[in-house]
């Protein structure tokens, strides 16, 4: 009985052995949406504001999915300025700006 439970795991392995390094993919993050994106790097020249908080005490925005304020880098890019509905950036001694948009225009 020993040999014959000793054949039949043998067999199995040899079986499924093989195909299991064929579906050896990288696992996906069970609790990430469908619809996410991976965020842009840090070096990129393109910059996606998606919100902006101004307050008297404070300005904040949110570029390339990190909180920055006026000051900090972004990629290449310092913050010069943050207002309303876009920020102003200066990139390579170059100023550029980048906009607010609403939901849905910026795909």
């Amino acid at each position: 009985m020993r040999n014959l439970i000793s054949i039949f795991i043998a067999t199995a392995v040899l079986l499924i052995g093989p195909s299991l390094s064929d579906a050896a993919e990288p696992l996906r993050d069970p609790t990430r949406p469908y619809s996410a994106r991976s965020v842009a790097p840090s070096n990129a020249t393109t910059f996606k504001v998606s919100a902006i908080f101004v307050s008297e005490e404070r300005r904040i925005a949110i570029v390339n999915g990190k909180r920055v304020i006026e000051g900090d880098r972004i990629g290449a890019a310092t913050v010069i300025e943050i207002l309303n509905d876009r920020l102003r950036m200066d990139l390579h001694g170059k100023e550029v700006t980048a906009r607010l948009l609403p939901d849905g225009l910026g795909k």
